[in-house]
């Protein structure tokens, strides 16, 4: 009885989220609590956007029954409910920016001056020794916890796509942990109720043969919990004695959307627009503008974030220098910003073109 009792949580994660999404679904449609088709966006039908509370609800309710509580765990759940519902009020009413980075800042801080949570050393990022942050540590880790947020959130536009480098990510931490010298530590559990409420909202969102097209999406309440949650363990697990990484593994782990977040904010900038403003440059609608069908769109990030990730893991492992490995993202990311930047222009010229052949044609029509 007892060793099945062990199970509960992992069980409890699973069902939870799919139990709660599919009891949400109708009452959602009803409310008016969907994502609704526009000329941005790629779906063509309303879906309902509950997968983020339904996540969140089953991560809180299941790891309560874990055995070993992740250090400051009612911290944790605080501050994942606080995004959930700032995420949500996104979804329904429209949030600009600038009260959600405060929201994400104000969690962030509960986080390190609560929750003891903090990006303490960066490693031997440089190669000239290990990096203490001393009175930049909050600054440095509110950076760092609000990109990753903010990279789940602006990746989060094709089926599958978020969830999947959540799961991806969640994965990686879990297996530095069965690899670390005490054999996993008191973030396995409640990163396995992770993985297990991800997968059981995939089940909704994610396309396969027998799924033309997502039944849910996460929404901003989704992508915003679940990156805080990722930041949260990335930086837990990358110091102290906790550590089951260094800091620069952590790069790797989310790789794909960090790169893709950092290169559009940047052409964003560069052409004089905000690093917010809506378009369609991220590395999903560059695949899907060469006429790449959603679900292999979505097939190849995931595999190309697999790659970086395991890539990440197997130098930590193999105990390749760290400033090698940072220096390799750099490389990386440089060959990254400049193919998409070329593919951008390239798309955005072609559509000029069309554009421009269309207008002739119709003033053609009307001599």
């Amino acid at each position: 009885m007892d060793q099945l009792w062990e199970y509960a949580p992992f069980l409890s994660a699973f069902l939870c989220s799919v139990g709660l999404i599919a009891l949400l679904v109708k009452p959602a449609r009803v409310l008016g609590w969907i994502d609704r088709p526009s000329d941005r966006k790629h779906h063509r039908d309303p879906v309902p956007m509950v997968g983020g509370v339904a996540m969140c609800a089953a991560f809180c309710l299941s790891t309560l029954l874990l055995v070993e509580w992740p250090h400051a765990h009612s911290i944790l759940l605080v501050c994942m409910t606080l995004l959930t519902l700032v995420g949500l009020y996104d979804d329904l009413f429209s949030l600009r920016p600038a009260p959600r980075f405060l929201f994400q800042i104000g969690a962030i801080l509960l986080m390190v001056l609560a929750g003891d949570m903090t990006l303490a050393s960066l490693g031997n990022l440089f190669g000239w020794g290990n990096i203490l942050l001393g009175d930049f540590t909050i600054p440095l880790t509110l950076f760092a916890v609000v990109g990753v947020i903010n990279a789940f959130n602006m990746i989060d536009g094709l089926d599958g796509l978020a969830g999947g480098l959540a799961l991806l990510a969640t994965l990686c931490l879990i297996i530095l942990n069965l690899l670390a010298p005490t054999g996993g530590g008191e973030s396995l559990g409640a990163l396995s109720v992770l993985a297990l409420v991800i997968a059981g909202f995939l089940c909704f969102n994610l396309r396969h043969p027998w799924r033309t097209r997502a039944g849910v999406f996460m929404g901003d309440a989704g992508s915003t919990m679940l990156g805080f949650v990722l930041g949260w363990f990335l930086v837990h697990l990358s110091q102290g004695r906790e550590a089951v990484m260094a800091p620069v593994t952590a790069i790797w782990i989310v790789a794909l959307p960090l790169m893709d977040t950092v290169a559009v904010m940047t052409r964003r900038i560069r052409a004089g627009r905000s690093p917010f403003a809506a378009d369609r440059q991220h590395l999903h609608h560059l695949l899907l503008g060469l006429g790449l069908a959603d679900g292999r769109v979505c097939a190849i990030l995931l595999a190309v974030a697999t790659l970086a990730a395991a890539g990440g893991v197997l130098a930590w492992r193999l105990e390749v220098p760290e400033h090698w490995q940072f220096y390799t993202f750099l490389a990386m990311f440089g060959l990254y910003y400049r193919s998409t930047t070329r593919l951008w222009i390239r798309q955005r010229k072609a559509a000029g073109s069309i554009f421009e052949s269309g207008r002739n044609n119709a003033a053609a029509d009307l001599a």
